[in-house]
């Protein structure tokens, strides 16, 4: 099985060198003038290239066919859009300004792409456990979205909050007591153990926001 699996790589090794040469001799032999029409000539190179980059594949599904390896889980898949599902309820946004602490509340920003710090009574996106650096304004941040978010998560207080609370959106980010006119984001979880003074960092248990029954 080893003298087969050497002699296959051999093969392949063999293969990649002949035509690696063959491109190297048919490239010197279109860059002489004579040999130019437009870009035809640069097209063709680069996709023969193109092909050495998919060589891994071929070596894998054809030891598959000799018995040598475990079937392949699947094909290459290949990606240029942004489009997608967030599995873990997290996605990255681009903040619109710096912020000064963590586990902040962040909306809609200035268009999809980009968060910004939830003001009183704003509906949230969800919280983040980053902070946005001035010095790195470009760099996105990562939000739990509420509703989609797995488990518990951080938010800061602004003191009003006790244990069982339903939390809103305060101001500067901040969770807040809510009231039966409010929009619940969650619910605080705060132990006995735990400070919950403004500023304070506590645990909540995050929904989807909505009007809750009082």
């Amino acid at each position: 099985m080893n003298t087969l699996l050497f002699a296959l790589i051999a093969i392949i090794a063999l293969a990649a060198y002949l035509f690696a040469r063959f491109v190297t001799r048919f490239q010197r032999q279109i860059d002489r003038p004579r040999f130019r029409v437009g870009n035809i000539n640069r097209k063709f190179f680069r996709s023969q290239v193109r092909k050495l980059h998919l060589a891994p594949l071929l070596f894998e599904r054809f030891t598959w066919w000799l018995g040598l390896s475990r079937q392949p889980h699947g094909g290459v898949q290949f990606c240029n859009i942004g489009e997608g599902v967030h599995e873990n309820g997290h996605k990255s946004y681009i903040p619109d300004a710096a912020t000064t602490s963590r586990y902040l509340l962040y909306k809609i920003g200035s268009d999809g792409d980009h968060c910004a710090v939830c003001g009183a009574g704003d509906i949230p996106l969800g919280s983040s456990d980053d902070l946005a650096d001035a010095s790195a304004l470009d760099m996105p941040i990562t939000i739990k979205l509420f509703g989609a978010t797995v488990g518990t998560t951080r938010i800061v207080t602004d003191g009003t909050l006790v244990n069982g609370s339903k939390v809103t959106t305060g101001a500067n980010g901040q969770g807040t007591l809510a009231v039966s006119t409010n929009v619940v984001i969650g619910v605080a979880i705060i132990g006995t153990d735990t400070s919950a003074n403004a500023g304070d960092a506590i645990e909540i248990i995050p929904n989807l926001p909505l009007k809750a029954p009082f």
